[in-house]
């Protein structure tokens, strides 16, 4: 059984699509459209029926604002209740009120803090906010600010694992999900590699997974540990011909299927997201 990736083009590169249940790593440079691919993703799961789960490291207003910029409504998609986004790690607690706040409300008595009445804004199911209240993005609000990153894998599983359960998600994307500079390479490859186990042992979810690499760099990541725990690779990059730069993407390898391996080129084209064959 397969399952397509969202873009036109890929599935038919692949036999027609991903094997569902299968981890694929979409790995390049910055500025590649391994974000864009992944987005693209969840979306094309959603008109296929399958809800998807999105987990970084970055505040899931990051996420928010790729998808709009390209014409997507992902918030709604979320507020809907078939994707979430979860935000790998806890953020930091906010400080105490002062004393001669505690008890102030604004106008028209919404709570303390100018929230909107009723505890949280509106997400989730159809009707209202997602089970318990809580926001529709995951674990903290999308403009929360950049919190420590606590490499504990299974912390982090458990809140993928309640997503997924919440959504009944069928896709998984893990995209940055160690921050650049916030941990030693060792912990970060490690902290990676047992995500990316446990999503695929826990959920049996068909995941994708970004892979950041320097430009010119050796390896399909800078980590250079994504590529040792995943079914698939999907290899996008910038190259330069006659003076110009244009981006490709080619299909390296996925378990039990001939795929075809020869660079492609593709655009990224607001509202159809990456476009193969142009470029």
């Amino acid at each position: 059984m397969r399952t397509t990736i969202g873009v036109d083009g890929i599935d038919d590169l692949i036999e027609g699509g991903l094997p569902i249940g299968a981890s694929v790593l979409v790995a390049g440079e910055a500025g590649t459209g391994k974000t864009v691919l992944c987005i693209q993703f969840i979306l094309a799961g959603i008109r296929e029926g399958e809800p998807g789960v999105y987990v970084t490291a970055d505040p899931p207003g990051r996420i928010l604002e790729e998808a709009s910029s390209l014409g997507w409504d992902l918030r709604g998609a979320i507020e809907d209740g078939y994707a979430r986004i979860v935000q790998v790690g806890a953020p930091p607690a906010p400080p105490p009120p002062a004393e001669d706040e505690e008890d102030a409300s604004p106008p028209g008595g919404g709570p303390p803090g100018g929230g909107p009445p009723g505890g949280g804004p509106p997400g989730g199911r159809p009707g209202g906010g997602p089970p318990g209240g809580g926001m529709p993005f995951g674990n903290v609000p999308d403009d929360a600010p950049p919190a420590p990153q606590p490499l504990d894998a299974m912390a982090a599983m458990k809140e993928i694992e309640a997503a997924v359960a919440e959504i009944r998600a069928e896709r998984v994307v893990i995209d940055r999900p160690v921050r650049p500079g916030t941990a030693e390479p060792a912990d970060a490859a490690q902290f990676v590699a047992d995500l990316v186990r446990a999503t695929l042992e826990r959920t049996h979810c068909t995941t994708l997974v970004a892979g950041q690499r320097v430009r010119g760099g050796a390896g399909y990541t800078t980590l250079g540990i994504e590529e040792q725990v995943v079914d698939g690779i999907i290899d996008m990059a910038i190259v330069e011909e006659d003076g110009h730069r244009r981006r490709v993407l080619s299909i390296h390898a996925m378990h039990g299927t001939a795929a075809n391996l020869d660079d492609h080129p593709f655009a990224i084209v607001r509202g159809r997201g990456i476009v193969l064959g142009e470029g």
